[in-house]
């Protein structure tokens, strides 16, 4: 991951910090999509961090 790339996966996880308490609650709401994207960036961060690959 590029420091570029892990720069805009950062942005996201902070634009949906953000959303996440906007979103509508309840199965299928917003706050539930916008949690499992956040889940997934973070994810995605967590792996290259432990194994940067430039």
């Amino acid at each position: 991951m590029t420091d570029i790339e892990r720069q805009i996966l950062l942005n996201q996880i902070a634009i949906l910090e953000a959303l996440i308490p906007q979103g509508s609650s309840g199965p299928g709401g917003t706050r539930e999509i916008l949690s499992k994207r956040y889940r997934e960036s973070a994810e995605l961060i967590r792996q290259h961090s432990s194994n940067p690959q430039r």
